[in-house]
């Protein structure tokens, strides 16, 4: 990957989209917005908007928005040679190419505002932004001097000595202050920001969060973010069992789910016949789910909860089946769980079988993965735990090219949603590879 020469070309083409967009306007900004990815997947040049003095940071409701600033085939192959670069090797590679290419564009914006503003072409005030939202402050910092960063983002600088201000508390003081502001959406901190505090306070944030748990329309805060701590004290253990009592409605489901999330699913199974089917299942799946990825700590996956309960109440099949269903999100696992979730494979239960089928479709996990994916897909009895295993093994993109043949015979499968996953993964294996 030249990224010399994709500098270049990248200043180049906003030089060119600010010079045509000046035309005797006073221009006040240009932006490069829009930077679609997908981890281990593609990545494509982002839109370059401009304007006069920017009134807000929408770029796409600017005067000029373009996403083919670039000539078409010019713009084609380096998003091509890109996205090449960045899956050449393992998940890792994808992320440092990625973050090469971030740094890229901040050295294209850089010379593209020196070069507009030795022309003439722009006065002394004009910007060239990099926007992303999950690298905005990041990026806004590399791309601008200290000065800009003041005038034209003061947020980012608030932000800045309002966290530096909470550090300077004391523990207790500090969580204090951040539980009094959850759900707020006013001052510096964005409510990210808050969670994010009280997580890192850990225990210290107990004794904030734990009153919370008595107020109505409150109490599900503390309750998921008590188990995003991920540490089940007595104390905080003791406070959700009071709660699970005596809350209703969403702070009833997120203290079931906070007692599960701590390895205290038993507390909640001891009431089920108290607490409606919704909850109770909610709590079983729970470990499985997305919600486990924002903990600070997390308990290793495993699955004998779930299939415990599967086995002794199956009436709670439905509505457990309904909570981990595909698109539902679920937990990333780590390298070291895989081996669980290949085990889990070969379970009496289905629904077990099609969620670790699901969360095996990472290439960070290990290619040991790919064996037990291309065997549950071809012979597992349930045709939605054959799909899922098919559909993993195309997020394993390359690495499972070589099991062709054997997606390839399972156009002949007698479920139509297994036929169509295995012509989805043939024809995105074919088009990647060209």
């Amino acid at each position: 990957m030249d990224w010399a020469e994709m500098e270049r070309v990248v200043h180049d083409g906003i030089v060119a989209a600010v010079v045509s967009a000046a035309s005797g306007e006073h221009l006040g900004a240009a932006a490069l917005h829009h930077l679609y990815r997908e981890q281990d997947g593609v990545i494509t040049l982002p839109s370059l908007a401009v304007t006069g003095d920017p009134e807000g940071w929408s770029p796409a409701d600017w005067t000029f928005d373009d996403d083919e600033w670039l000539p078409d085939e010019v713009g084609r192959q380096w998003e091509k040679n890109l996205t090449t670069a960045a899956c050449s090797g393992t998940t890792a590679r994808w992320h440092a190419t990625f973050r090469k290419y971030l740094g890229t564009l901040v050295r294209a914006c850089k010379a593209a505002r020196k070069t507009l503003r030795t022309r003439g072409v722009v006065d002394r005030n004009f910007v060239v932004v990099l926007l992303d939202d999950e690298h905005h402050a990041e990026l806004i910092r590399r791309v601008l001097p200290a000065s800009d960063v003041r005038r034209l983002f003061p947020e980012l600088d608030e932000r800045t000595a309002e966290l530096a201000r909470l550090q300077g508390l004391p523990p207790a003081d500090r969580a204090a202050e951040l539980v009094g502001r959850l759900g707020r959406f006013d001052g510096p901190l964005m409510s990210e920001d808050i969670e994010d505090a009280l997580r890192a306070l850990g225990r210290d944030a107990w004794p904030a969060l734990i009153p919370l748990l008595t107020v109505r329309d409150r109490a599900w805060q503390a309750a998921r973010l008590l188990a995003d701590i991920g540490e089940p004290g007595d104390e905080v253990v003791a406070a959700l069992t009071t709660a699970l009592r005596k809350a209703k409605g969403p702070d009833l489901a997120w203290t079931a789910v906070a007692l599960s999330r701590l390895g205290r699913l038993d507390v909640v199974l001891d009431r089920r016949s108290a607490l409606p089917t919704d909850v109770v299942a909610g709590a079983v799946a729970a470990p499985y789910t997305s919600f486990r990825n924002s903990a600070v700590r997390f308990a290793p996956l495993d699955y004998t909860p779930l299939a415990d309960v599967l086995t002794r109440w199956p009436g709670y099949s439905p509505a457990l089946d309904d909570c981990l269903r595909p698109g539902r999100g679920s937990c990333a696992i780590t390298p070291d769980e895989a081996a669980t979730a290949i085990e889990a494979l070969s379970s009496p239960h289905p629904l077990i079988r099609r969620h670790a089928a699901g969360v095996l479709g990472e290439r960070n996990l290990g290619r040991h993965v790919l064996p037990a994916l291309a065997a549950t897909a071809r012979n597992d009895p349930d045709p939605a735990v054959r799909r899922m295993a098919i559909l993993s093994l195309l997020f394993w993109k390359k690495d499972s090219r070589h099991l062709e043949d054997q997606i390839r015979h399972l156009l002949d499968d007698p479920s139509t949603e297994v036929r169509d996953a295995a012509a989805l993964w043939l024809r995105e294996q074919t088009a990647h590879s060209r």
